[in-house]
């Protein structure tokens, strides 16, 4: 839209230019005079007195109130949509925040690139609920388009968490092309709500190492790791598509399951998992004051707070 506003006002410069100059020179108008027929003329408002007496003035007047009109009219029909699509943009924003402010549990989603974008689009696929946030307008606005709630925020401080309701999101995605946006973003998220689990991308295994330092223990790499995907699925293809397969949930489902005290699985044996939540469901790991343990054997026992890795069949 911007764009077209650049158009239009550069045509419209260029019709008064050659208008202004055209009047002063084959009809001998001064120059504010000139600059007044151009005015009277594009814009179609009445009539100026304008009198060609010539056969040279007379072709130029006509190619001026044909081009320029049609340069008028352009412009103001931009101008128009873009007054409109601001003053829609601006409601939606406000309604936006009103709902925003009251959710809970919500996923926050930093970058409206093509990696935030495919994030939201499966984080919404799965049912859940998305605000997203750029430090880029022209993204904010395509992304808003694709239907998502999106705001362009200066940087994700105490009015960029505000807006986006940080204190009560489940889960914030950093996902800003920039290493040192989503380290600064991590450093303010907490800040306003500490408990937030917070995974992000970096560029470079030095970006990473810093978040990593700073407490975020899930990082992706997109770019060194598309490289190590690759290599898998040349030596070992069968494996990564099994792989796949478990990470897209294609016939298969995996689930987290937080065992608590009162749980059906506290204190059992692994070999109860079956029974217990059926015969599709295998056990493939669980996570246990922050180490996970993967393979577990039958006669290991569930404790209160683990998190069963669960791996079940969909028919």
């Amino acid at each position: 839209m911007y764009r077209r506003v650049q158009l239009g006002t550069g045509l419209i410069l260029v019709v008064t230019i050659y208008g202004t100059l055209g009047f002063h020179w084959i009809s001998h108008v001064p120059w504010l005079l000139a600059l007044y027929y151009v005015a009277v003329v594009i814009s179609t408002v009445g009539d100026a007195g304008i009198s060609p007496k010539t056969p040279e003035a007379t072709l130029f007047t006509l190619i001026l109130v044909v081009v320029g009109t049609a340069a008028w009219i352009f412009w103001v029909s931009i101008l128009v949509s873009l007054i409109v699509e601001v003053d829609l943009g601006y409601y939606q924003e406000q309604r936006w925040r009103r709902r925003v402010a009251r959710l809970e549990g919500h996923f926050i989603v930093l970058g409206a690139g093509q990696v935030g974008r495919s994030l939201a689009m499966e984080l919404r696929d799965q049912g859940e609920t998305v605000v997203m946030a750029d430090v880029d307008r022209e993204r904010v606005t395509r992304i808003v388009k694709e239907g998502f709630m999106a705001f362009h925020i200066e940087r994700l401080g105490q009015d960029g968490g505000t807006i986006v309701n940080l204190k009560t999101a489940r889960g914030l995605a950093l996902a800003l092309p920039d290493d040192a946006q989503n380290l600064y973003a991590y450093l303010s998220a907490r800040d306003i709500n500490p408990d937030i689990l917070v995974v992000a991308r970096a560029s470079t295994m030095q970006a990473a190492h810093y978040l990593n330092t700073l407490g975020v223990e899930r990082v992706v790499l997109p770019d060194i790791g598309t490289g190590r995907r690759l290599a898998r699925m040349l030596v070992k293809p069968v494996a990564h598509d099994l792989l796949m397969a478990m990470l897209n949930e294609e016939g298969i489902q995996l689930n987290e399951v937080l065992v608590t005290e009162d749980s059906g699985m506290a204190h059992q044996q692994v070999s109860q998992v079956r029974q217990i939540f059926g015969d599709d469901v295998t056990l493939i790991g669980y996570l246990r004051k922050g180490t996970t343990h993967m393979g577990p054997k039958a006669h290991e026992e569930i404790q209160p707070g683990d998190t069963l890795i669960l791996l079940q069949s969909v028919n």
